[in-house]
């Protein structure tokens, strides 16, 4: 018996003892030393959700160890290889990248699609199959509709009528299951991704892509989440956001060519007043012989009595 598998039974017994948060946090505790995927901790619990558990949920109030291994680094596909990536791809999988890279649908409500859910501009997420079992999606803001872009709707609509134009029943299956999504991943998409020399990131890559790629555009972070159909704000940006290099490398070039606004702004005025000098090195003569010049002799003064308080031709006394 594995150390894990014999931990498990040591804290939850043999027998079915109730699940609780308590020995979930026992059993996590030990996990996080001993199994490399303890890094997704209780986020990989969707036994509740997928309809293998009945009741309340008891990873609610689940502590990962501060100790814990960091997680693993995640990474998204940007638009310019998502579009080569689709250019590679027989019309099947082409689709099933295209939805959940422009909708961001999860492998199970990829699964669950009905060409009812589909109406040419948008598509109503409302189940999701895990396996054989068929459930409702994830959470309440996942069971929404998501916005279908021209792009996705060509695709979409070629590889309906590839299928006969059907009307109702599951938009991805094989015979009368559901595809694997996840086979389709291995056998056709990871192969073609490869062989172009970019990385396969997995599944989840095309749906943080969506995310990376709304923001890099200038979608606001609340939009950003209610299109992923995320609960919480939170999940979206530490999680699914991710910034490009080419993002980071414009935003430095706006540093720089604020940097050289600024340093034309000061040059200018510098020029000016090494043209026309400084106005404190004006001679007070000289503002006097350029009042003269103009006629206007019995205003100037005679700096000689300035002391005094007088001004010639005008005397005033103080």
């Amino acid at each position: 018996m594995s150390k894990c598998r014999a931990h498990r039974a040591e804290v939850f017994g043999r027998a079915q003892l109730p699940v609780t948060a308590a020995r979930l946090s026992d059993f996590f505790h030990f996990r996080s030393f001993s199994d490399p995927i303890a890094n997704s901790g209780p986020r990989s619990i969707y036994a509740k959700n997928e309809g293998a558990f009945d009741g309340t949920n008891p990873v609610d109030g689940v502590l990962i160890p501060r100790l814990a291994r960091e997680p693993g680094q995640t990474h998204a596909y940007d638009l310019d290889q998502v579009l080569q990536i689709l250019d590679l791809l027989p019309l099947l999988a082409k689709t099933l990248v295209a939805i959940a890279v422009f909708a961001g649908l999860r492998q199970g409500e990829l699964r669950g699609l009905d060409w009812t859910d589909y109406t040419g501009s948008e598509l109503s997420i409302n189940r999701s199959i895990w396996m054989s079992v068929v459930n409702l999606p994830k959470t309440r803001a996942s069971r929404d509709t998501v916005p279908v872009i021209p792009a996705l709707a060509e695709i979409l609509d070629e590889y309906r009528r590839s299928m006969g134009n059907p009307k109702a029943g599951m938009i991805f299956h094989s015979g009368n299951e559901p595809i694997s999504v996840d086979k389709v991943g291995r056998r056709v998409i990871r192969p073609a991704v490869v062989g172009t020399h970019l990385p396969w990131y997995e599944w989840h890559a095309f749906r943080r892509g969506l995310a990376s790629n709304l923001y890099a555009l200038g979608v606001q972070d609340k939009v950003v989440q209610r299109i992923l159909r995320h609960s919480k704000p939170h999940v979206t940006r530490e999680r699914y956001i991710k910034v490009f290099d080419r993002t980071v490398l414009e935003a430095v070039e706006k540093v720089q060519a604020r940097i050289e606004e600024l340093r034309q702004t000061k040059v200018g005025p510098q020029q000016l007043q090494l043209k026309f000098g400084a106005p404190s090195s004006l001679r007070a003569t000289d503002v006097a012989e350029s009042a003269t010049g103009r006629g206007l002799s019995h205003f100037s003064t005679d700096w000689s009595t300035v002391g005094h308080h007088s001004i010639s031709g005008s005397a005033v006394s103080c």
